[in-house]
């Protein structure tokens, strides 16, 4: 699907905020000429009571007079004057005709004619001869300012919609041509190139954290497809051997059954018995891996104590050690506890000193330490033996990897593969270093 600018969550919200501003504003303006016309309606009711006081105070023969001054002198023809008999007849004044409904009683009511709008008051009070005094109040300010109102409002709503739609149409623009880029490198990735990554710009808005997020995803999915490729090639060749030699095994006793010696035939059987646990040791193995990485291994993590388990395994390594000729020592620097599973961090320990003690040569040396460092608490065995190239240190914690000097030796390369399964399931780390002599290896648990 192809991604479109007025489907962008940029354009999408300027216009969201465009509309909330234009009903912001429409509600102010209402409040505005709420408050102004009740006001105006009052300001109109004291109005036409107060000019109705000022003519009671004359007399009824000086009341034409003062109404004809009085209508001279309203220049804007806000105030109507009016004056009537008691049948409701007029006699004099602008207002020539009686209000509809309009009740005498002194008190201001609305001037709601045809003639006339919302705010118009009038009022009508009897006199002592026995004519009635009109007065009336026409709001046309009210009116104009309503008029004034209505047009800013609907000026300004243009300009918001206007400038909410050109702004969104600059705000959509960017991220349309991220989002696009995203589209084309994603089908590349989705085609297999796993050496795509989606652009990151450093800005720390969503699409970042998206594309980082999809770039972590994209690099293990890569590395994953990369070591499965590897451990096929790696399977194949390491179990060829020893299947051929489980095939030659059973093919010779097959053809000697009848004239080999019972001791002869059972020895070839013990040989084959063993060809088959190193493949199902090496399975197994495998079946380990996939478990250590499973999520679920994560709900045994517990806070153990790492130096108590150090210890644990020095006592049950140091007969092993000084069996091969081997000095085994223990520094400890550091107790603080940790949060791990201490039976997976006791495998992966394990592995590590079997590896040490299997490429440490007779009056070498292996060095277990438990220290705390600026970046966290390291865990290192460290052996005198021939040590890793550095070019080889990533390379070797892939299943069935093995380092140059170390193809000569037992094994089927599983054992630092299990560690770094064991580390990355903790979120640690696994150092491998150069001790000069020999290699260290170091599980680093990141402080805090």
């Amino acid at each position: 699907m192809r991604a479109r600018l007025s489907r962008t969550t940029a354009f999408r919200l300027t216009l969201s905020y465009a509309a909330a501003l234009l009903l912001g504003a429409m509600a102010l303006v209402g409040l505005i000429y709420w408050q102004a016309a009740d006001y105006m309606a009052r300001q109109g009711e004291a109005m036409v009571q107060g000019e109705m006081r000022q003519l009671l105070y004359l007399e009824a023969e000086q009341l034409p007079e003062e109404i004809d001054r009085l209508q001279q002198g309203d220049l804007r023809r806000v105030i109507s004057y009016g004056l009537f008999d008691a049948k409701g007849r007029h006699l004099h004044g602008r207002l020539g005709q009686w209000p509809a409904g309009l009740p005498v009683d002194g008190k201001p009511h609305d001037w709601l004619t045809a003639d006339h709008r919302h705010g118009d008051k009038v009022l009508a009070q009897r006199l002592a001869n026995g004519e009635v005094m009109v007065v009336g109040y026409d709001a046309r300010t009210l009116a104009h300012l309503r008029e004034i109102l209505i047009q800013s409002l609907a000026w300004g709503a243009g300009v918001i919609l206007a400038g909410g739609l050109l702004v969104g149409v600059l705000l959509g623009i960017r991220p349309l041509r991220r989002v696009r880029k995203v589209q084309e490198i994603s089908q590349r990735i989705a085609e297999g190139d796993f050496s795509q990554r989606l652009p990151v710009v450093e800005r720390g808005d969503e699409l970042d954290v998206l594309s980082s997020l999809v770039n972590r995803m994209v690099e293990q999915v890569g590395q994953l497809l990369d070591e499965v490729k590897s451990v096929e090639d790696n399977v194949a060749h390491d179990l060829r051997t020893p299947l051929n030699k489980l095939r030659a095994q059973l093919h010779r006793t097959l053809i000697d059954w009848d004239s080999a010696p019972d001791e002869q035939l059972k020895a070839r059987l013990e040989k084959s018995l063993d060809s088959t646990d190193v493949l199902l040791g090496r399975f197994r193995a495998l079946q380990r891996i996939a478990q250590i990485r499973s999520t679920a291994r994560r709900a045994g993590m517990a806070v153990c104590a790492p130096h108590l388990l150090l210890e644990q395994l020095f006592e049950d390594y140091e007969a092993v050690a000084e069996e091969a000729g081997i000095r085994l020592q223990l520094e400890i620097k550091d107790t603080a506890p940790l949060m791990a599973d201490r039976e997976l961090l006791a495998e992966a320990l394990m592995n590590l000193l079997d590896n040490a003690l299997k490429f440490t040569p007779a009056g070498g040396r292996i060095l277990m330490r438990l220290a705390r460092t600026a970046q966290g608490t390291r865990i290192e065995v460290q052996d005198t033996g021939p040590g890793i190239p550095y070019s080889q240190r990533e390379a070797v914690q892939v299943r069935f990897a093995r380092g140059q000097h170390r193809t000569g030796a037992p094994g089927a390369g599983l054992g630092l593969a299990i560690v770094a399964a064991v580390a990355k399931t903790h979120g640690y780390q696994l150092l491998l270093e150069d001790a000069q002599p020999g290699l260290r290896a170091a599980l680093l648990a990141p402080a805090g």
